[in-house]
């Protein structure tokens, strides 16, 4: 197949692969090592919204513990009582919550705890906004 008349680069792989392990969920298929995820339930959704609240009151104690050792401490701590009260909203927006998270990961990542922390954290916006 071309893309309408374009010419094919010599040495073009498409990604698509036969012969993996194939898993199919809730109409969902995953291929390899991939993830199936399929649509959640409201009361699935509340819980995982709650623990991401816990996670980010737990983030922001932690920063607020170590405030003194970051350059910023003070403005990753406002940041982070951003987030929490972003997630504290009846619909979060995505967008904010991202953009909150990503000014305080560069901020922490000489802790490497902290900082893996916040990328779980943006994993989980991104899945659940």
């Amino acid at each position: 197949m071309s893309d309408h008349g374009a010419p094919r680069e010599a040495g073009h792989v498409s990604g698509i692969q036969a012969g993996r392990d194939v898993r199919i969920e809730q109409s969902m298929v995953a291929l390899g090592h991939a993830t199936v995820s399929g649509t959640q339930t409201s009361a699935q959704h509340a819980q995982a919204v709650t623990e991401l609240r816990n996670a980010v009151g737990l983030l922001l104690d932690e920063i607020r513990r170590n405030e003194e050792h970051y350059e910023d401490g003070a403005e990753l701590v406002e940041a982070a009582e951003q987030v929490q009260a972003e997630l504290a909203r009846d619909e979060p927006r995505r967008n904010i919550l991202l953009r909150w998270l990503g000014f305080i990961a560069p901020g922490v990542h000489a802790t490497a705890g902290i900082a893996a922390d916040v990328t779980t954290i943006q994993e989980s916006v991104n899945a659940l906004f």
